[in-house]
């Protein structure tokens, strides 16, 4: 009886470490060693493979700040980019426009520079057109002043030669060579000064003496033409010889 009972005890104990076994190989199987070589301490493995799970989400989320906010490091280097990149324009905007300033300057010179020279240019232009106007004057003045002793003559001439028939067609001949030669003044721009009766101008009467006025002549005026006096414009070629009034 005893026997028996001590093959019982035996059977069951068998039987229960047989079972603690198989429990055992089952909770390997499901989760892996727990200390097993590849299975650090703190890592999760999948299910049946004895290797750490991945989790990408948490990698992606552990780089950003909690929360969703901006690093406060990552903001002051933006302001800082942005501060030097406004400071850079402000001076090339600073420096292009010192240059237009130096240029619309440098443009105001030149247009100042032009215009005196412009005016310089006018000026020479008016006063060399005066220089030639008064140039041709003169050579005509000279000239003319060259030829008038013959038309003086030409006068004497015909004041000596009577009003005899004979002598008509001669005196006619004179007066055609006198008209001819004023006319010939006249194309030149030069005309005779008048005198006999005008009040007595030292500007263009040469007075060589006075004489007792007639009747009706007022004092001060030209009484006597000795020579005719002529001018071309405001020149006078020769100034009238005359006697005045007393």
């Amino acid at each position: 009886m005893t026997k028996d009972k001590a093959k019982k005890e035996k059977r069951e104990n068998k039987g229960s470490i047989g079972k603690e076994k198989n429990e055992d190989l089952k909770f390997y199987g499901d989760t892996g060693s727990p200390s097993g070589p590849d299975t650090q301490p703190g890592e999760t493995q999948a299910p049946g493979d004895g290797k750490p799970a991945d989790h990408p989400e948490k990698e992606e989320q552990a780089g950003q700040p909690t929360g969703g906010m901006p690093d406060q490091g990552t903001t002051d280097a933006n302001s800082r980019d942005k501060a030097r990149e406004s400071a850079a324009k402000d001076s090339v905007i600073s420096e292009l426009q010192k240059k237009l300033e130096e240029t619309e300057k440098k443009r105001d010179e030149y247009l100042s520079l032009a215009q005196r020279v412009q005016a310089d240019f006018d000026n020479y232009k008016r006063r060399n057109k005066n220089a030639i106007a008064d140039s041709y004057r003169s050579a005509t003045a000279d000239v003319v002043e060259a030829f008038l002793p013959v038309l003086d003559n030409l006068e004497r001439a015909m004041d000596s030669v009577p009003d005899s028939d004979a002598e008509t067609s001669v005196r006619k001949g004179v007066e055609m060579v006198k008209k001819q030669f004023l006319d010939t003044l006249s194309k030149l721009g030069v005309e005779e000064i008048e005198a006999l009766g005008k009040p007595f101008d030292p500007a263009l009467h040469n007075a060589v003496g006075q004489v007792d006025g007639e009747e009706g002549q007022e004092e001060n005026t030209v009484a006597e033409v000795l020579q005719k006096g002529y001018k071309t414009g405001d020149k006078v070629i020769r100034y009238s010889m005359v006697h005045v009034v007393r």
